[in-house]
């Protein structure tokens, strides 16, 4: 049950300019911010 919430649960970024250069690179390149999401999951892109 922990692994689900952990993977479907709302991930809570504390650190305010995490969150905004993540929503930055999100916005100029999807695909970067795709692959980085990959390789934190551990999944090839």
């Amino acid at each position: 049950m922990k692994f689900l919430k952990r993977l479907f649960g709302k991930r809570h970024s504390r650190n305010m300019v995490t969150t905004l250069e993540r929503q930055r690179l999100s916005r100029t390149m999807p695909g970067q911010s795709a692959a980085m999401a990959g390789a934190r999951l551990g999944v090839l892109v």
